[in-house]
């Protein structure tokens, strides 16, 4: 019986007194049982953690007594186990790394997409389809006609954006990643650069799986997750029920879904 509960969350939000939260957020975490990685930063929180029904129901209540916390949502799958072992809070410089100090997503961001306007738009031919994860992400599993940066790691996105997409601020362009939130900040990387037609998927691919029926579903492939599942399929399934050594080599932002 899958029992247990997997949250991925993310919010790009001010918060100036990151530093203090951390014990605080962490104590509650042992309190509840709920193992997982949270990394704050002055931009905001993301993270993944999983427990039981009434543990998780509780840290949320909790994470949502702050005000500036009391919209975050979290992504929900299921499995058996909890694939954390450790409750882990941790400080940043960012919430996710892409090292452009200018990118502010709570000021600029592209048009979000929801998994039904995803399907559709994705399908017109003049849509530059791009995938903002990790290369070896991309391997396991993608959207059908989706671009590939090639790249090791976030900090390298924006390099392939002035290499590849300097002539192109006119064209619908489309990102996409696991949760949201790398796609969020790279729409804001492309506005701030002045690109006119940015769109992204609404709570990522996991979103859009659990959404689109699998039959009509544009999806290919497993979708990688940041904990030990490794990656799910398209009914969220987990696919390999051991880390393989492969995908150990760059794993740089502590499990957390993007």
């Amino acid at each position: 019986m899958k029992n247990i509960v997997i949250a991925s969350f993310y919010k790009f939000v001010s918060l100036a007194d990151f530093e203090m939260l951390r014990e605080p957020m962490l104590e509650k975490m042992h309190e509840t049982n709920i193992k997982g990685t949270v990394i704050l930063a002055k931009e905001g929180i993301n993270g993944s953690f999983a427990g039981t029904r009434e543990d998780m129901d509780t840290y949320y209540q909790y994470l949502h007594q702050d005000s500036r916390l009391a919209d975050l949502r979290f992504k929900e799958t299921f499995d058996e186990e909890n694939p954390f072992s450790k409750a882990k809070v941790k400080l940043r410089k960012e919430i996710v790394t892409m090292g452009i100090k200018e990118v502010d997503p709570t000021q600029l961001v592209g048009t979000y997409l929801s998994p039904e306007e995803w399907h559709d738009f994705i399908q017109d031919p003049e849509v530059i389809l791009i995938d903002t994860r990790n290369d070896y992400e991309f391997d396991l599993g993608t959207f059908k006609n989706a671009i590939n940066p090639n790249t090791e790691n976030f900090r390298n996105f924006p390099e392939y954006v002035q290499q590849h997409l300097q002539d192109k601020k006119d064209n619908k362009i489309a990102m996409f990643c696991t949760g949201g939130i790398r796609c969020e900040k790279s729409t804001a990387y492309l506005k701030e650069l002045g690109f006119h037609n940015v769109y992204h998927l609404k709570d990522g691919i996991l979103n859009y799986i659990e959404t689109m029926p699998e039959d009509k579903s544009l999806w290919e492939g497993d979708c990688f997750v940041f904990d030990d599942r490794v990656a799910v399929n398209n009914k969220l399934e987990r696919v390999y029920p051991q880390l393989p050594q492969d995908y150990k080599h760059d794993r740089n932002l502590d499990r957390t879904t993007e």
